[in-house]
């Protein structure tokens, strides 16, 4: 554990955190609404108006995102900050650039009625629309402040981690690797795992944030000048670099809480390896270039991308998968672990990677993708590794935290109902998904195809009931929150 700062810069850092990490949970648990009334529709509950149901859609997608992003980015902020001291002025200017794009966004979608969805690929905004211009403006207005913000988050941790471990050398543990024994041999130690989290965080994020950008202001440029013409593949590549990178770092920047939290509860120690450094590498270098797969129909586009996408699709899925899930295991394995709600979410939310993460590795397949293509398969995977994952490894950083704090203990029938609600909810709303895709049944539609009704019914009943879970934990979470600091905090 580091000791970069005083009690105070512990103090300053906390808050950060928990602003991030509060703000991001509201917003989860709106679109968690939002998502259960969009099932409730398809399950034919209700009926919701077609352009409704698209608007509330595209909603849903870039504000679950965008939440679960926010509380990511609260938690490494706040481990980099132990590591070396921030500036907490630049983390709540990215603060403020997010909370405006996301009200930016609510007003498009409430007020304005958008509906082209997160990926608001050219030149659909702009064709045969339902809504007004303004609304479009507003959307892509309120997602490049989100961009922004993420890039100044990014340029931000990049910068101390740099200046922290003397260069990328240091900070990608290189010479650790590549030069073992002097590495060893003069003392020095490499960066704690979440370091890697936040590194590789910063560096792809700043990338595919660029790419995002320059996408965005293109289009913001054409919103305000039709005249100007965009190459649809172009924009597509770029929307997806940067919209898929985005969703998949916000499982690295969770899992910061499985190298810390983890051996809080295990009373272990999970140290840099080897074996570790390498499989960020390969993570740094796979995950900005799998998004290949998602233009696997786009005839249009050079063969050899298309083979480039799925060989790292499963490479990205592989290294740090298996090296963290595999050390969690070995930490929690006869280590006589006091299974609390801490505990408990952590050590569950890395079985929810791996499942999302091989549903993910089959769908990007080429001849399974040819089936599965906009399939509810797909909303399938990444549904089972932001709701089980992200947001598991994200609720059991707050558990952890709070448990630590507190000293309090939760009873065993919470710890069983908040368990049947989202991991046995979760599983039954996750599984209508994959069922479904496999199925046929196509994505994105309000009114689906039978046999998805059906599926959307089992869908509806297993996420009403994963709610109640949530909001038993949450209920948890502000009583443990009240009691008496009886520890020193983390």
């Amino acid at each position: 554990m580091s000791t970069a700062i005083d009690d105070a810069g512990d103090r300053r850092g906390k808050r950060v955190m928990w602003t991030y990490i509060v703000c991001g949970l509201s917003i989860f648990t709106l679109m968690l609404l939002v998502g259960i009334l969009l099932r409730g529709s398809q399950a034919a509950w209700f009926a919701l108006d077609a352009g409704v149901f698209y608007s509330l859609l595209s909603l849903h997608g870039v504000g679950m995102l965008t939440a679960l992003t926010i509380s990511g980015l609260g938690t490494l902020w706040y481990l980099v900050n132990r590591e070396t001291p921030l500036n907490e002025g630049v983390a709540y200017v990215a603060f403020s650039l997010f909370v405006g794009g996301v009200a930016a966004v609510i007003v498009s979608v409430v007020v304005g009625h958008y509906g082209a969805l997160w990926t608001m690929l050219y030149p659909l905004p702009f064709v045969g629309t339902y809504w007004p211009s303004w609304a479009t403006g507003a959307w892509l207005i309120g997602t490049l402040l989100v961009m922004v913000g993420f890039t100044i988050w990014c340029a931000q941790i990049l910068g101390a981690l740099v200046v922290r471990f003397g260069g990328l050398n240091g900070m990608l543990g290189i010479d650790y690797v590549l030069r073992n024994r002097a590495f060893v041999q003069s003392g020095k130690e490499p960066p704690a795992p979440e370091m890697f989290a936040a590194a590789i965080t910063a560096i792809d994020g700043f990338i595919a944030a660029t790419a995002g950008l320059l996408v965005g202001i293109a289009l913001l440029v054409h919103w305000l000048d039709p005249t100007v013409a965009l190459d649809p593949l172009w924009a597509k590549n770029l929307t997806y670099m940067f919209g898929h990178t985005f969703a998949n770092l916000t499982m690295y920047m969770a899992v910061a809480g499985i190298y810390v939290g983890l051996p809080l509860c295990t009373k272990r120690s999970y140290h840099t390896s080897v074996q570790l450094t390498v499989a960020w590498w390969a993570t740094l270098t796979f995950v900005i270039i799998a998004y290949f797969h998602h233009l696997y129909m786009d005839f249009a586009q050079a063969q050899s991308v298309q083979y480039i996408g799925e060989i790292a699709s499963y490479l990205a899925a592989i290294p740090v998968v298996v090296v963290t899930v595999y050390g969690g295991v070995l930490l929690v394995h006869r280590s006589g672990m006091r299974w609390t709600l801490g505990s408990m979410f952590l050590f569950a939310g890395m079985i929810g990677w791996v499942v999302g993460g091989f549903a993910a590795v089959l769908d990007a397949t080429i001849p399974v993708n040819v089936d599965l293509h906009n399939t509810l398969w797909v909303p399938g995977h990444f549904h089972t590794y932001l709701l089980e994952g992200v947001v598991l490894f994200t609720l059991g950083w707050v558990f952890v935290n709070l448990e630590a704090r507190s000293g309090g203990q939760t009873s065993a029938l919470v710890r069983w109902l908040v368990g049947v609600g989202m991991f046995g909810g979760g599983a039954l709303f996750l599984l209508s998904f994959y069922l479904a895709g496999a199925a046929g049944v196509p994505r994105r539609y309000a009114v689906e195809p039978a046999p998805g009704p059906f599926f959307a019914n089992i869908a509806t009943i297993g996420a009403l009931v994963l709610l109640a879970g949530f909001i038993l934990a949450a209920s948890e979470a502000l009583r443990l929150a009240r009691l008496k600091p009886a520890h020193v905090p983390l």
